[in-house]
C-alpha cells in the first residue's frame, strides 16, 4: 500500500473543508439548528439570573 503524498493530502482536506456547513468548518456546530431569536435578549436573561 502507498502513502499519499504531502500535496494530494492538503488538496483532499481543503476539498473537504470547502464542503462543510459554515458552522462545522469553524468548529462550533449546533445540532439544533440554532435560533432566529434575537441574541440581545437572551443576553439580558443571563445577566438577569446573574443578579
Amino acid at each position: 500500500m502507498t502513502t499519499p503524498d504531502r500535496d494530494d493530502l492538503e488538496a483532499r482536506a481543503k476539498d473537504y473543508v470547502e464542503h462543510l456547513p459554515a458552522e462545522t468548518a469553524l468548529g462550533n456546530a449546533d445540532p439544533a439548528g440554532g435560533v432566529d431569536s434575537d441574541p440581545k435578549a437572551f443576553d439580558e436573561a443571563a445577566e438577569e439570573n446573574q443578579q
